[in-house]
C-alpha cells in the first residue's frame, strides 16, 4: 500500500463534526456529507489495512470531545491511526514470522520446493549481484535468475537482496511451501531468532513479510559448496555490471 485515498464514513464522521459544531460553533473542516483528506503520503503499511485504525481514532477522538471536551484536528487523527497501524503491523510481522519459520535443524524436507540464493560483492565500487535457482519438490528448475545493482551497501545487504527478490519470485510461482538455502550464516541465524539488523533493515522485514506467504517456510545455511550455482549466477551479473561500470 504506497498511497491510500481517505475518506471517512459519514455515520462517525458525521457524528463527530456535529458534536464539534454543537460544543464550538465552528469547524473548519467540514466538507458537506464526508470528511475528505485527498491523498496521505506513503503510510509504510504493506499487510494490513489503514481504515480500521482511522476508524478506531475517530471514535477515540469522539468520546474524548463528548466526555472530556477535547477536539482533536482531523490530520492528528489520521497521524495516529497510521503510528497504531504501523505499530500493528510490526508487531503481527514479528508473531507470523516467528510462528512459520522453523529453526534451522539441518534438517531438509524432500516434499518441499527449494530456494537457492546467493550474493557476490565488489567492496571498491560498491556494486553487488544476486542469483537464485528455484526447484521443485522433485528437484527439477522451476526457474533461475541473476541481477546487479550499485549503491549495495555490503556484502550481507547482496545476500538479502537475493533472498528478496528469490522470494518474490517463488510467490509468483505459486508455491505453497518452501525451505531457502543460503551459505550467509549471519542472515540465516538472524532470520530464524526473528532478530533484526540494522545493516539492512528494510530489506529484511521485506524477507520477513514474504515468508509468512509460505507455510512451513524453513531457512537453513549451507556450505558455499553447495550453493555453487547460485554462487556462479551471482558472480556473473556482478562481473557483468563491473565492466559496463
Amino acid at each position: 500500500m504506497s498511497h491510500v485515498d481517505v475518506i471517512m464514513p459519514s455515520t462517525l464522521s458525521m457524528s463527530y463534526i456535529n458534536y464539534v459544531i454543537y460544543k464550538k460553533n465552528q469547524c473548519p473542516w467540514l466538507l458537506s456529507s464526508h470528511v475528505s483528506i485527498g491523498v496521505l503520503p506513503p503510510t509504510g503499511l504493506t499487510s494490513y489495512p489503514l481504515v480500521p485504525w482511522l476508524l478506531w481514532n475517530l471514535w477515540t477522538a469522539r468520546n474524548k470531545l463528548i466526555f472530556e471536551d477535547k477536539i482533536f484536528q482531523v490530520e492528528d487523527i489520521i497521524s495516529k491511526a497510521v503510528v497504531d497501524a504501523r505499530e500493528w503491523e510490526r508487531t503481527n510481522v514479528k508473531k507470523a514470522t516467528k510462528k512459520q519459520m522453523a529453526k534451522h535443524t539441518g534438517k531438509r524436507l524432500p516434499s518441499t520446493p527449494s530456494c537457492w540464493t546467493d550474493g557476490a560483492w565488489k567492496e571498491t565500487e560498491l556494486a553487488g549481484g544476486m542469483g537464485w535457482i528455484i526447484k521443485n519438490a522433485a528437484g527439477e528448475v522451476l526457474g533461475r535468475a541473476a541481477a546487479s545493482r550499485s549503491h549495495v551497501s555490503s556484502a550481507l545487504m547482496a545476500e538479502a537482496l537475493a533472498m528478496r527478490e528469490a522470494l518474490k519470485k517463488a510467490k509468483e510461482l505459486d508455491l505453497q511451501s518452501l525451505q531457502v538455502f543460503s551459505d550467509s550464516q549471519v542472515l540465516i541465524t538472524t532470520l530464524c531468532s526473528g532478530g533484526d539488523m540494522n545493516e539492512i533493515a528494510g530489506v529484511l522485514q521485506d524477507i520477513k513479510i514474504l515468508a509468512t506467504l509460505f507455510c512451513p517456510v524453513l531457512f537453513i545455511f549451507i556450505p558455499r559448496i553447495e550453493n555453487s550455482q547460485a554462487d556462479t549466477l551471482a558472480r556473473s551479473s556482478l562481473s557483468r555490471l563491473l565492466n559496463v561500470i
